[in-house]
């Protein structure tokens, strides 16, 4: 049932039979639509109570919207024994950011981000086209929204999401850094599942800080994006190797998967002097993602640089 709604989010609350409400916010590849909540189908399958706030776009859930909305969800808040806050990347910064405004018991954050503000991270250019002055203002993640206990979750190879997680755990007491390695900004899929899911609330719930580290390292084996991290994380120090898994997992990538490996792969080329392979690779990238305008753009250096070359060749 949709109760409250206005041009930033939405907000859906579904009863269900949990001893706690779990209050999630999506990531930003998805938008409200009046009837949709991120993680929705994992709480029917498995009863929970849930309160869904949806953006309507990557807007990172402005508190001005954000403290309405709670307001408008209050008695629902307050008849909850539990608040459990769980979200992912965009979703993950609102349940840290939010967590004394929900006075939540637990906070869930996958792959967070402390701003995106580029004056406040630097060191993260991914999501800065959609700050905004006027909706972000002081939109930094602080000691003092700090409520309960929180688990934050990141893969340490993925050096823009450990320097968040970091971050925030230095700036938010009772938050526990809990790896996942070679899950990249994806990490909370390789959680996918009902029972995973609930192993991986109750683990937080109860603490259990031995339990959330041995449900980690079960799920990261079979995480669907390991073979693509481990070969893309590979091709800096060991591009043979990276090479060798891509010609035997390859097939298996995403199509996301596919033209970053092919981007990646090929700056290594350009920097170990092979422009016609890389050429090949940036031309196939590009041709998967014609709409992207780095790849692009990359192309067009590479062939401005093979056209001195040929020239210089000549001349000479």
């Amino acid at each position: 049932m949709l109760i409250y709604s206005d041009e930033n989010l939405e907000v859906i609350h579904r009863p269900g039979s949990s001893p706690y409400l779990l209050v999630t916010f999506n990531e930003m590849e998805m938008q409200a639509n009046g009837s949709r909540f991120w993680g929705q189908r994992f709480c029917e399958k498995a009863g929970i109570a849930a309160l869904g706030f949806i953006s309507r776009r990557p807007n990172w859930f402005p508190a001005a919207s954000v403290i309405k909305a709670v307001s408008a969800a209050a008695p629902i808040l307050r008849a909850a024994p539990e608040r459990i806050l769980y979200g992912h990347s965009q979703g993950g910064y609102a349940a840290l950011r939010y967590r004394r405004r929900f006075d939540a018991t637990v906070a869930i954050a996958f792959c967070p981000q402390v701003s995106i503000d580029p004056k406040a991270v630097p060191f993260d250019g991914r999501f800065t086209r959609h700050f905004s002055p006027s909706l972000h203002a002081n939109m930094g993640i602080a000691p003092d929204h700090m409520a309960g206990r929180a688990y934050l979750f990141y893969d340490p190879f993925h050096v823009v999401d450990r320097g968040h997680a970091e971050r925030l755990a230095a700036l938010q007491a009772e938050t526990r850094l809990v790896p996942v390695h070679m899950t990249g900004h994806g990490t909370v899929r390789a959680f996918a599942g009902t029972a995973r899911g609930l192993s991986l609330i109750e683990a937080c719930r109860m603490d259990d800080i031995v339990g959330l580290r041995t449900l980690s390292r079960a799920v990261r084996i079979s995480a669907p994006m390991r073979p693509y991290q481990i070969a893309v994380t590979a091709i800096s120090r060991h591009p043979a190797w990276a090479d060798r898994l891509h010609a035997r997992f390859g097939d298996n990538f995403s199509a996301v998967e596919r033209v970053n490996f092919l981007y990646h792969r090929a700056n290594r080329h350009i920097r170990d002097g092979a422009l016609a392979i890389a050429r090949d690779m940036l031309a196939e990238a590009v041709a998967l993602q014609p709409g992207n305008p780095g790849f692009t753009r990359r192309l067009e250096e590479l062939d401005a640089r093979l056209g001195r070359t040929r020239e210089v060749a000549v001349a000479s």
